[in-house]
This record gives structure tokens, C-alpha cells and sequence, in this order.
């Protein structure tokens, strides 16, 4: 089930870059963690995932994690910039990415290479 309209909305898609903004009332928040929300790594790869997909036109999944490194925390109510390189090999694509505030790209939340199929 996408988590699209229910961990984050989607503001704009360009050609470089997709600003999501976080969503404050998923389920989620309440126990991860109470009185210091964040959104879990597992649910920030999801979020990746979700958007390539859509991008591309049909869903995939990770085949391969190459890299993942989480540079700041994600917090409901933020407004991130999805920045990718995707690569299209045949049978898979080769992502990169960048999550980091939308108004600040210095201010690095994700860094990601991973392949999808």
C-alpha cells in the first residue's frame, strides 16, 4: 500500500527534483518515538521507492542497496527535496538520491545508490 496522502503528499514533480512534505497525523508518530516523532529508515527508503515508481511509470522494488546513509533526522511537518539520477539499464535502474530540505539542499537528510527492478 503506497504511503503516498498518508506519511507524506507530493507538492510538485519536476524533471529534477520532487518536494514532499511530511505529514504530521500517521500513525506511525505515535510510537516512533512519543514527544520526539521521526520517521523510521525503513519508511524513508519506502518514500524513495514510491517516487521513482511513479516516475517510472510502474511499481519496483530494491533489488540491491549499494549505499544508504542518513544524515539527519526526518521529523513530520518537513519539507524535503527528492533529488535522483535514474539510469535505465534494461532490467533494472540505477538510482541516486538526495533527501534533504526542500529550501536548503546543504541540509542533507538522505543519500542514497540503490538498484530497483
Amino acid at each position: 500500500m503506497s504511503q503516498i496522502n498518508q506519511l507524506y503528499d507530493i507538492i510538485s514533480a519536476e524533471q529534477d527534483a520532487v518536494l514532499l512534505k511530511m505529514l504530521c497525523d500517521h500513525p506511525v508518530y505515535q510510537g516512533h518515538f512519543p514527544g520526539n516523532p521521526i520517521t523510521p529508515g525503513v519508511l524513508t527508503l519506502r518514500m524513495v521507492r514510491e517516487c521513482v515508481s511513479r516516475e517510472i511509470g510502474r511499481p519496483l522494488h530494491y533489488s540491491a542497496i549499494k549505499s544508504c546513509r542518513y544524515v539527519a533526522l526526518i521529523r513530520p511537518g518537513d519539507t524535503l527535496r527528492l533529488q535522483r539520477q535514474i539510469t535505465d539499464n534494461g532490467d533494472s535502474f540505477t538510482v541516486k538520491a538526495t533527501l534533504s530540505e526542500a529550501n536548503n539542499p546543504e541540509d542533507l537528510r538522505l543519500q542514497l545508490e540503490a538498484e530497483m527492478r
